[in-house]
């Protein structure tokens, strides 16, 4: 009988030594840390020299479990966490002027908050921790009520693990819906309905051309699985206590500054058309504007202005809405006058997607289009746009998309715009002409030159050339400093009256400049440069590549009181290299400007040449300084020969590799005996 009462005695005693887990999560405003302790025990937080102390009124103080903490967070706001074996205290030391903000969660789950800044006034945490509670403190609290979440008695007690299924309710809401069991060791479940609905998604995305199909390769050598425990056994749904899993966006349907996105039900425009024949919906928009007494049915013009809208006749839709601009309609009626302002590739400054990048719809791609560059940075959805942007009906992607993609290029985000790229292929009133544009852009973007410019070509020989195509023909040229045929000036000369005040006027006038200069029409070019007043820099790097020797002195050689072209350092220095190379130094001096023993290599090797050239074999010497490639020797040789240092202008020359120049200078060392056995006869 005793031996039972001891053994029941026993057993009502918690466990010595238990472990209390510790969790760690990183946010942009603080870290966190949460205590799972054993069991519901009160805590203390205090102050310490390093940071500070966290520790439980348990009369066996747990240990911690510290093995997961820092998976997930840095060391910016915690550097160092340590449990004392003996007292039993979690040792918090910080890295930065942060301060902890306790609280308890649930009973049992004691959360630590590292946030950045100091503490609130009179926070009482702040207090010294002494390792232990205040007596008359413990007395107040004890002779307090209690929550209602907590203990009011050892037997109502929680226990020291939580248990969801446990809670009042529990059982209705797991019984409310059918529950999918995983398959495990014993046993197997069928993963047939699983593989339905996959195909069933993966079909509907390829009929919408987000998802391309193709057929699997032979399937690869697996060994068999023998392992006690299955992958799918260790599943945990939802996130760790303490951390948030998610990008940094804003809250879904909200912007970046707290604006209310436009919902996708108010720009579902695929629904608007239901692939419909263009008479009928032409029919039906036209039909029931005014209703009695003439007077405008609203909801028949927001009606009009939807089916135009698909049919992507913007000014029509815009013009239809002025039916209608006062009344209950206005918002629906200003966001479709954009959309119709965007389908027709204008701008509108008063756009009502201004600052919507960010949302998570169809909102994001029209503000995408009304951009005339995205920004970069993560609070651009860059999906929500492209997964918009394929939801349209084919006719408008093929409108929108080549605008959309080099927005993207631009940007940077070359596989989103093959994606655009890809959807327009597959749009069935697609050319051969655009997609080829698309592509030559793209590897444009990558410095692809030779590709880029077999794209461009394929883009201008199908059908007749667009600008664009065009321009981006010339720029492949440009790049790889390749001729190119008059026929492509020509034809950009044709379009200069048609974009003389559009969008496109400056790339033209830049790119008919350089197609000019790269056809060997330099005087052209550069007349025309003179007669509209155009700051192309890029002619003068044509120029020094390209231009015959005349049309290019004509140029290159500037008047004493005429300041050089700003164009960037390497162009100024292949000018000014190509003038000293026919023989007009002053002019090169004047395209490099003041160059210093401490300016790059290159610069320095020009302007001594210069200075040589000009007689001042000092300067050049000066110039050159420790320079010691073979050319830096033989100009070296020549500066020093032409202030009469013959020896060791001889030995530059052999230094350079040059030893009949060297040989020549042996009459002039008067030397005769190694003229002798080493020169040959002046």
């Amino acid at each position: 009988m005793i031996r039972f009462l001891l053994l029941l005695l026993v057993m009502a005693v918690p466990a010595a030594g238990e472990t209390a887990r510790v969790f760690s999560g990183e946010h942009e405003d603080f870290t966190r840390l949460v205590v799972e302790l054993p069991q519901a025990d009160g805590w203390t937080v205090g102050r310490t020299p390093m940071g500070y102390a966290f520790a439980t009124d348990a009369a066996t103080p747990p240990g911690f479990d510290l093995s997961r903490v820092w998976d997930r967070i840095p060391r910016t706001r915690l550097q160092a966490l340590r449990s004392d074996p003996e007292t039993g205290v979690l040792q918090l030391t910080l890295a930065c002027p942060c301060h902890v903000f306790p609280f308890e969660y649930r009973p049992g789950m004691v959360v630590l908050d590292i946030k950045d800044g100091p503490p609130p006034p009179g926070s009482s945490f702040e207090m010294a921790f002494s390792g232990f509670v205040d007596p008359g403190l413990l007395a107040a609290a004890e002779a307090a009520p209690l929550p209602p979440n907590r203990a009011q008695s050892p037997a109502d007690a929680l226990p020291a693990t939580y248990n969801w299924l446990g809670r009042p309710g529990a059982a209705a809401m797991t019984g409310a819906a059918e529950t999918a069991t995983l398959p495990t060791l014993r046993g197997a479940v069928s993963l047939q309905p699983l593989r339905d609905e996959l195909l069933e998604q993966i079909s509907r995305g390829a009929t919408i051309g987000v998802v391309d199909m193709a057929l699997p390769g032979p399937a690869p050598d697996v060994p068999e699985n023998t392992a006690e425990v299955l992958p799918w056994t260790q599943i945990r749904i939802g996130e760790m206590p303490g951390m948030i899993v998610g990008e940094n966006r804003p809250p879904e349907g909200m912007t970046a500054e707290g604006g209310v996105c436009i919902p996708d039900a108010t720009l579902n425009l695929a629904d608007w058309g239901q692939d419909r024949p263009a008479i009928d919906l032409l029919s039906e928009a036209r039909s029931g504007l005014y209703g009695e007494f003439d007077r405008v049915e609203v909801e028949a013009v927001l009606q009009s202005v939807r089916l135009h809208l698909y049919l992507s006749f913007g000014a029509e839709a815009a013009q239809i809405a002025t039916l209608a601009e006062t009344g209950t309609a206005s918002e629906d009626l200003r966001i479709y006058v954009s959309m119709a302002r965007l389908i027709d590739g204008e701008t509108d400054p008063s756009t009502p997607f201004v600052g919507m990048l960010a949302c998570d719809g169809a909102a994001a791609l029209w503000s995408a289009l009304a951009q005339d560059r995205l920004p970069p940075g993560p609070q651009v959805n860059v999906a929500a746009i492209v997964r918009s942007f394929v939801a349209l009906p084919p006719h408008l992607r093929s409108q929108l998309g080549p605008g959309l993609a080099e927005k993207l290029l631009q940007r940077g985000d070359a596989d989103f715009a093959r994606i655009v790229r890809d959807a327009i292929q597959r749009s069935p009133d697609s050319t051969v002409a655009e997609v080829a544009l698309l592509d030559a852009k793209a590897e444009l973007q990558a410095d692809r030159n030779d590709s880029a410019r077999d794209f461009a070509e394929t883009s201008v020989a199908e059908g007749s050339p667009s600008v664009k195509a065009l321009l981006a023909l010339v720029e492949a040229h440009f790049r790889n400093a390749e001729p190119l045929s008059p026929e492509t000036a020509t034809a950009l000369l044709a379009f200069q009256r048609e974009v003389a005040n559009g969008p496109d006027a400056p790339a033209l006038q830049r790119g008919l400049v350089l197609a000019l200069a790269l056809s060997d029409q330099t005087p052209a070019a550069f007349a025309l440069v003179e007669e509209a007043g155009l700051d192309v820099p890029d002619l003068w790097q044509v120029a020094a590549q390209r231009a015959n020797d005349d049309d290019f002195l004509r140029e290159a050689v500037l008047a004493p009181d005429q300041p050089p072209p700003l164009v960037k350092a390497e162009v100024a220095l292949a000018v000014a290299t190509r003038l000293v190379d026919h023989g007009f130094p002053d002019a090169a001096m004047a395209w490099l400007g003041p160059v210093a023993a401490t300016d790059p290599d290159p610069a320095r090797r020009v302007t001594a040449q210069a200075e040589l050239l000009r007689g001042d074999a000092r300067a050049t010497l000066a110039l050159l300084g420790a320079l010691d490639a073979p050319e830096d020797h033989a100009l070296r040789a020549r500066a020093l020969v032409q202030l009469g240092r013959i020896e060791p202008a001889r030995l530059a020359y052999e230094a350079a590799g040059l030893p009949e120049e060297a040989a020549r200078l042996l009459p002039w060392e008067a030397d005769w005996t190694r003229l002798q056995d080493e020169g040959s006869a002046p």
